[in-house]
């Protein structure tokens, strides 16, 4: 008898255990990868508050408002001729700050004009606000096709540009790369507005053609601040 009831004993689970236990696995992994996509949005959401933030406080210093010019894209401007001293275009993981190649400098020059530091002044006061929202900042230089007659190429040109303008955020609006990653590269005049990231077919054709006219070359000639905001 003993033996009867220990072969009657079912050690497996039956079919209703199994698929009641699969349900249950499926439920779990819905849940977290719900969870996981939701912080997501919610960090994204947050990022693009900061962006916008951003843009109203430099509008602000500036004394007057954002003028939205294309989706996620903003000019600022100090006078009322249709030029932008600064384009701010919002990214899903970064911020870009463009400043205009008439603000900056003059000409096959690093050397920053009056209106240029005081633009720096008003972008870098802002920024320094709200370095606890940014994980790192890189300064880009670009260029024209134009040869500079100064320097030995339009890469030279474009990484004194940057680094001047390392130098001012540094010390002039207090910015210590060794708490809050900084950085200055050049690009010379192979990174044109209308290349885009992963376009593997860019050549100097194109780069010529990108570089056809006096409102390409004015776009072309640039200086970029890329603010990546912790997520």
């Amino acid at each position: 008898m003993q033996n009867e009831e220990i072969l009657d004993f079912n050690f497996w689970p039956s079919y209703a255990d199994l698929m009641l236990a699969l349900v249950l696995i499926l439920v779990l992994v819905l849940f977290l990868v719900t969870a996981v996509i939701t912080i997501g949005t919610v960090n994204l959401s947050q990022v693009q508050r900061n962006q916008m933030n951003m843009i109203q406080s430099i509008a602000s210093s500036y004394g007057t408002k954002a003028i939205g010019r294309a989706p996620d894209t903003f000019g600022i401007s100090s006078t009322n001729n249709g030029d932008y001293d600064i384009e701010i275009r919002n990214e899903p993981t970064l911020q870009r700050i463009t400043f205009s190649d008439k603000v900056l400098f003059d000409p096959d020059d690093y050397r920053l004009k009056p209106r240029g530091k005081a633009a720096l002044d008003t972008v870098g006061s802002t920024l320094k606000k709200q370095l606890s929202l940014i994980r790192e900042i890189q300064i880009q230089g670009h260029a024209d096709t134009n040869p500079t007659g100064r320097f030995p190429s339009n890469v030279h040109l474009a990484a004194f540009r940057a680094i001047e303008v390392f130098k001012y955020l540094e010390n002039l609006a207090g910015i210590d790369p060794a708490e809050h990653l900084m950085s200055a590269t050049s690009f010379g005049e192979f990174n044109p507005v209308q290349r885009t990231r992963n376009d593997n077919n860019y050549n100097r054709v194109r780069l010529f053609e990108d570089n056809l006219t006096a409102e390409q070359k004015s776009n072309n000639r640039r200086i970029e601040l890329l603010l990546f905001y912790r997520r």
